[in-house]
């Protein structure tokens, strides 16, 4: 039995003026979000007909079709969900339910992962995981989950099985495993750097390398992880470093690695450039509490979320329609 998290959050309107601004200043883009991004609906042709679906359906579509996903829980705005995609969900017999991302955290949850109120307040992206995975099966017999982010429509079910492949195939998961898509380019397809590391896994994807022996990865939109097995108060901290390429975020992330007992994670990353993918994994460990581990892994297009630019909507409806 398999649980999946749809992770379908959303922010207040002064938080998204604010992220807006963010955006503005530090990547030169315009936000154009000003509703609720997971209901944002994109138009794709289908059979030379145009069709007309919400950011976060092309997801869920894929999760029900996926043989290996047992129970499907979203976490959201749950009137709009349910208004949206309650007919869509009442078409197929996988169990799914959504959970209202403004519910508090039941006590026994609380209790069990031991959660600070004010390190996991029950709405913010801690608060919506534990509540998600608290609904599912895997909660109840205390197993790992898939948490898969609402805004990424071009991950495919062919890449969401692989990796969960590989996770069977794994006899003792890590608390939390990240696919560690492997970016062929010095940017992706929409412009983004992706961090240089050098590749000592077992998963070896290519021999093209810069000059420094390093290959550039990003995240995708998939988590496999235990709530168990790792601190769940550290995730919002964790979140909120997530743009590591704004200077601010940087100087706090090396600060904090520095906290953690690797000192010279600046140095090894912009002047020796031989940071690589386990000692990643070792500082990442050590902050949440708990193992980690990142897969590298080939699907560039499972990388490419929607943030809420104009011109991440345009180049991503273009894909859609390629694809």
């Amino acid at each position: 039995m398999l649980s999946a998290i749809l992770m379908a959050g959303y922010s207040n309107k002064r938080e998204v003026k604010k992220y807006g601004r963010i955006v503005a200043e530090n990547y030169g883009q315009k936000f154009i979000e000003s509703g609720y991004k997971p209901l944002r609906e994109f138009n794709t042709l289908k059979d030379g007909k145009e069709e007309r679906k919400p950011l976060i359906q092309y997801t869920l579509e894929n999760l029900f079709a996926s043989d290996l996903i047992d129970d499907i829980i979203i976490v959201g705005h749950q009137m709009l969900l349910e208004q949206r995609l309650g007919n869509l969900i009442n078409k197929f017999e996988k169990p799914c339910c959504i959970v209202n991302q403004n519910s508090k955290i039941p006590s026994n949850v609380v209790e069990r992962f031991n959660i600070i109120h004010t390190k996991v307040k029950q709405s913010s992206i801690a608060g919506n995981l534990i509540k998600g995975y608290a609904a599912s099966s895997a909660f109840k017999d205390r197993k790992h989950a898939l948490f898969v982010a609402s805004d990424s429509p071009l991950t495919t079910k062919i890449f969401i099985e692989h990796f969960l492949n590989i996770m069977q195939k794994n006899q003792e998961p890590a608390a939390i495993v990240f696919p560690a898509v492997f970016i062929d380019d010095d940017r992706d397809k929409l412009g983004r750097y992706p961090l240089k590391l050098v590749n000592d896994t077992e998963y070896q994807l290519s021999d093209k390398k810069d000059g420094y022996d390093r290959q550039g990865f990003r995240l995708s939109s998939l988590m496999y992880a235990n709530p168990h097995l790792f601190n769940i108060n550290t995730v919002n901290a964790a979140y909120g470093l997530r743009k590591c390429l704004n200077p601010n975020v940087q100087l706090k992330l090396f600060r904090i690695t520095r906290s953690l007992g690797y000192p010279n994670v600046y140095s090894k990353y912009f002047l020796k450039k031989n940071l690589s993918v386990k000692e990643v994994e070792n500082i990442i460990s050590e902050f949440f509490g708990g193992r980690v581990k990142l897969i590298p892994m080939i699907g560039e297009e499972a990388t490419y979320d929607y943030d809420g630019t104009d011109s991440e909507y345009l180049m991503i409806t273009d894909m859609l329609n390629i694809a």
